[in-house]
């Protein structure tokens, strides 16, 4: 009864819509060339590498806080700036379901000015390897096209975490300006600028382009967050992910884990109590980390040369992400799988760490 309720109310929602905006249609390449501007932006002065940004005026966009964006002008959806995902693949722009269901929030905030977006979706909303390798790498890339305060609104895909109020702290905006995309999806303004994403690519599996984050948005990060640490004297870290609200890339031989390392004399960390200065200072001062595959691993972006990281992995996981950013920063990496098969009920850990293999690393 319900699912035909929510059926009968999208129809609905739908007519609406096509009322007071009439139908989307995708833009073409002339009418995309038409009305977005394009400027290249370089992140070092050997310009290796170049990232598109783009600009449109008197348009909105809209965000089902899920899987699309849809960045729209005279009903036309654009296709390099909108975001259309299917399970973690980056789609092309005709597969947008806006186009179908059109924008269910008829209500939109208009902005009188310029505004930076930064949204994409549902996996920015909470998670921090997303916030840390997708949402400020396009904010430094923003950051070489002009003065961030020069907007007069950013539009974030969320900022209520603690993480994500803390790092922008160090780009030094003025917070007055920045929007809640969780909060508003639908705005329009007088002028849009978009950074395109760092490394997704169309029809390629998003964990394995992560791989193929910056080297130099990686030292951008580094030198920004680095700077202001607290000294500490802990240098053998376990990351510990036992408050995760999920199963996947947890260790089911936990308690003989925890021991072996709190023999060793490891310091046992849960990332989601510590405030953000905190786990940049953790990470900037290990000698050795020993951790699960998950978000909080990409405060490796902070360590040392030769600093030690032990990832424990699953045996499906492919993700290269960590690999890479430790080659960047020139650490000591070592991955660890797991000696058995995950479940197929996925709510056990799947994980399981050979103790002599541990022990042989560390």
């Amino acid at each position: 009864m319900k699912k035909k309720i929510k059926e009968i109310y999208s129809i609905i929602v739908k007519k609406i819509f096509d009322l007071i905006y009439s139908n989307l249609i995708l833009a073409n390449n002339i009418f995309f060339e038409k009305n977005v501007e394009i400027k290249k932006i370089y992140l070092n002065d050997t310009k290796d590498k170049s990232y598109n940004i783009y600009s449109v005026f008197n348009a909105r966009i809209y965000s089902d806080n899920s899987e699309n964006v849809a960045v729209i002008k005279k009903n036309y959806l654009l296709p390099n700036l909108s975001i259309q995902l299917g399970k973690n693949y980056l789609l092309n722009a005709n597969e947008n379901k806006v186009l179908k269901t059109g924008t269910k929030k008829l209500i939109q905030k208009k902005i009188k000015g310029h505004v930076l977006s930064l949204v994409q979706g549902a996996s920015a909303i909470n998670n921090y390897g997303h916030w840390m390798l997708d949402i400020l790498p396009k904010l430094c890339i923003s950051e070489k096209l002009d003065n961030l305060n020069n907007f007069d609104a950013i539009y974030f895909p969320n900022i209520k975490k603690r993480f994500q109020i803390d790092s922008l702290k160090y780009f030094n905006l003025d917070q007055s300006k920045f929007i809640d995309g969780s909060i508003i999806s639908h705005i329009y303004a007088d002028k849009f600028t978009i950074p395109e994403h760092p490394y997704w690519k169309t029809n390629q599996y998003q964990m394995d382009t992560v791989a193929n984050v910056d080297p130099e948005i990686i030292k951008i990060l580094k030198n920004k967050f680095s700077r202001d640490i607290y000294n500490d004297s802990s240098k053998k870290l376990f990351i510990d992910r036992s408050d995760s609200n999920f199963y996947h890339n947890q260790i089911e031989n936990y308690a003989e884990i925890d021991h072996i390392l709190k023999k060793n004399n490891f310091k046992k960390i849960k990332l989601t109590e510590l405030s953000f200065k905190e786990q940049v200072s953790h990470f900037k001062n290990a000698d050795i980390i020993v951790g699960a595959h998950g978000a909080g691993l990409c405060n490796t972006i902070f360590c040392k040369p030769n600093t030690k990281l032990i990832e424990i992995s699953n045996t499906i996981n492919k993700c290269k992400v960590f690999e890479n950013i430790s080659k960047i920063n020139n650490l000591n990496y070592n991955k660890l799988v797991s000696t058995k098969q995950p479940p197929k009920n996925r709510i056990y850990p799947d994980i399981y760490v050979s103790t002599s293999e541990l022990i042989k690393l560390i």
